[in-house]
């Protein structure tokens, strides 16, 4: 029986039947892994070009909506709410009763715009932006901002300076009463109009300027950067938010605030002389007024 199994000779049929079989098998196992190869190559493709759509996507935000909702999407006083807080993406479409999903909530909106002002504390409403209603997009481009808001997502922002939507039942809410204004302080808001500062600051109810940093709360904002590391490392002086806000007309280079609404603050831009050109009691009067703006009431 040994010496059988060992000199067995598999007949031509059985050996070709193997031969065909074990061939079957390797050009299976080659598609296999083709396959395989092709679907990772492909995902990888599909993973670049969504990547360059959303970078398309974040251009056109900094052009067309960063200064309403911020570089980073944490909106901005008076201007526009955030749209890269958790709260947006988990409550949003809830809130305002979107049968639709938040991708379609947020291109209806950046298509056709709201008309009306949904609450008084923005100043301004949101226009249209598609092509079709007047706006300055096409369809590609607004699909594509669509794109980079939702890419927020993936790490929400969550920050104490976030501006959210005030939320219904809330949307007109009557305002706290503001602190009526000096004599001085109204002369000092007038020169900050006629020496054309609203051009580039926002104040709520002042102005829309988009380029500098807004001065809604600049008694605040002076406190927290002149405590900061950026503050102390530049060549600022100021101890006091009052002196912090003459520094920064008079001397405007000395610290350039990081974030301005449509991305890095820019260097030499604001005017160096307004020290000469203003005179000093004007000087005064307009950092008297500036100084109310976010100070905490006595």
């Amino acid at each position: 029986m040994i010496k059988k199994l060992v000199t067995y000779r598999p007949s031509f049929t059985v050996r070709i039947l193997t031969g065909l079989i074990s061939f079957i098998a390797i050009i299976a196992a080659c598609m296999v892994a083709g396959v395989a190869d092709l679907t990772e190559a492909l995902s990888t493709r599909d993973a670049i070009y969504r990547s360059r759509l959303i970078e398309e996507g974040a251009r056109v935000y900094m052009d067309q909506c960063a200064r309403c909702h911020g570089v980073e999407g944490k909106g901005i006083e008076g201007q526009g709410p955030s749209l890269s807080s958790s709260n947006f993406f988990n409550n949003r479409v809830k809130e305002v009763g979107w049968n639709g999903t938040l991708e379609t909530y947020i291109s209806a909106v950046t298509r056709s715009g709201i008309p009306l002002k949904s609450s008084p504390v923005w100043e301004v409403t949101h226009p249209p932006f598609l092509e079709r209603f007047g706006g300055p997009l096409r369809e590609d481009q607004i699909e594509n901002v669509v794109r980079f808001v939702m890419n927020w997502r993936q790490a929400p922002i969550d920050s104490v300076d976030v501006i959210e939507a005030p939320k219904p039942g809330e949307a007109f809410a009557p305002l706290p009463t503001p602190v009526p204004l000096t004599a001085a302080q109204e002369e000092g808001k007038n020169l900050f109009l006629s020496n054309g500062c609203n051009a580039c600051h926002a104040i709520r109810g002042v102005a829309n300027g988009a380029i500098g940093p807004a001065l809604n709360r600049i008694y605040e904002d002076a406190l927290k950067w002149i405590a900061s590391e950026e503050y102390k490392a530049s060549q600022g002086k100021a101890t006091t938010p009052e002196e912090y806000i003459r520094e920064s007309i008079v001397n405007p280079q000395a610290f350039i605030v990081p974030e301005c609404p449509q991305g890095a603050c820019p260097a030499g831009v604001m005017p160096p002389n307004y020290g000469d050109t203003i005179p000093a009691a004007d000087l005064d009067k307009l950092i008297d007024y500036l100084s109310t703006l976010g100070r905490p009431a006595e």
